[in-house]
């Protein structure tokens, strides 16, 4: 298997990234979905693939050699890791901070779950003042309640 980047086969091939993705939604190109955008492309139907539509063998032999990943009965890679280390434990309350952006009532609802929840959080609104839409209603249907 090899795991491609649109972006990377596109520069390559010389051809724009949404003709790359075209022939992968319509099938001339199969390829399974990965995280962080790549593909997982079959090295032989790859290779038929670029014989097909003419791409030269050194282009396909450059993408084979940056772009191979181990298959999953091979575990030669593993031999050289290190699983002796420390094993990692988490603190009993989140450390960091939170950015929440719109002081709307979800915004507002947001920051008071996410300060509740240990979270040090930082509200941001671009007008001058919060509550969105809610804020600027006199009354809300259906009970003809004060919108705050």
């Amino acid at each position: 298997m090899i795991a491609i980047h649109v972006g990377r086969l596109a520069q390559k091939l010389g051809v724009h990234r949404n003709t790359i993705t075209n022939w992968i939604n319509s099938g001339k190109l199969k390829a399974t979905s990965t995280v962080g955008k790549k593909y997982l492309i079959d090295k032989n139907a790859f290779r038929q693939f670029c014989r097909e539509h003419g791409i030269s063998e050194k282009i396909f032999q450059e993408l084979i050699g940056e772009e191979t990943v181990p298959s999953r009965g091979d575990l030669s890679f593993t031999q050289n890791l290190n699983f002796n280390s420390k094993e990692v434990t988490m603190s009993a309350k989140p450390i960091g901070s939170v950015l929440v952006v719109g002081g709307g009532i979800a915004g507002m609802q947001a920051t008071l779950d996410l300060a509740n929840s240990g979270y040090f959080v930082h509200l941001v609104e671009k007008s001058s003042g919060i509550g969105g839409v809610m804020a600027q209603l006199d009354k809300t249907f259906p009970t003809n309640d004060c919108a705050m």
